[in-house]
């Protein structure tokens, strides 16, 4: 950034420092542009980043509640009687709920 002092007999100096003004305005707005650019592309690259850890999880969360299902079915095919009893309590316990 160049500075340039207007002092009177140096031509004209107030077109010395609006034009000093304006290639700094020049400049600001570059760099202004080159930082929007890059801040741009590193939150998409986060956002890339997060994006994958968050499937990944959800991958493994339908991972588990087959599992857990699975487990759960094959608790009832062991135990009918047990697993009737408890849908029966869960219900009466939902009915008595909702009523209040």
């Amino acid at each position: 950034m160049s500075s340039t002092t207007s002092t009177p007999g140096n031509g004209n100096p107030g077109k010395t420092d609006f034009d000093t003004l304006k290639n700094d305005v020049k400049a600001l707005r570059e760099d202004l542009a080159a930082l929007l650019r890059d801040t741009g592309s590193v939150a998409q690259d986060q956002a890339k980043t997060y994006a994958a850890k968050g499937k990944a999880l959800a991958e493994d969360a339908g991972d588990k509640a087959v599992e857990y299902k699975e487990a759960v079915a094959d608790k009832v095919r062991e135990h009918p009687l047990a697993a009737v009893g408890i849908a029966l309590a869960a219900g009466f316990v939902l009915a008595s709920l909702s009523r209040k």
